[in-house]
């Protein structure tokens, strides 16, 4: 299963159940550097639970954010702070402050977790 695949996104959802805050918006992430060049992928938050994700972008998304692909696949199996990616230049965000200042410490929390579904599917990047 190719990583950020709609595939991928479909198990990922079904196994670790993401959860970002109470937000309810839209974030888009925008990868370059990967197998396939730069891709997009974005994700539905509704009460702080990541209700659909599919491959592609979406305009008006509330947060965007854009990453290498490979910091993409550190954050998807925990390996990566996404705050200390933020604050080193390597994870850019665009967008609603509010939300991202909501969503940021649900990816942090998930450092504390470690996620092999993800990192077994990711393993292919």
């Amino acid at each position: 299963m190719k990583f950020l695949s709609d595939d991928f996104l479909a198990s990922w959802i079904d196994e670790e159940r993401p959860t970002a805050g109470s937000a309810t918006g839209t974030i888009t992430l925008q990868t370059e550097g990967g197998p396939d060049g730069k891709v997009a992928v974005t994700f539905q938050l509704q009460d702080g639970t990541v209700v659909s994700a599919s491959a592609g972008a979406t305009k008006g998304a509330d947060i965007e954010l854009t990453a290498a692909y490979s910091l993409a696949a550190d954050l998807f199996c925990h390996r990566a702070d996404p705050a200390v990616a933020f604050m080193q230049g390597s994870l850019k965000m665009s967008g609603d402050m509010s939300m991202w200042l909501e969503v940021l410490p649900a990816l942090q929390a998930r450092l504390r977790v470690p996620d092999a579904s993800a990192a077994a599917l990711a393993a292919e990047y």
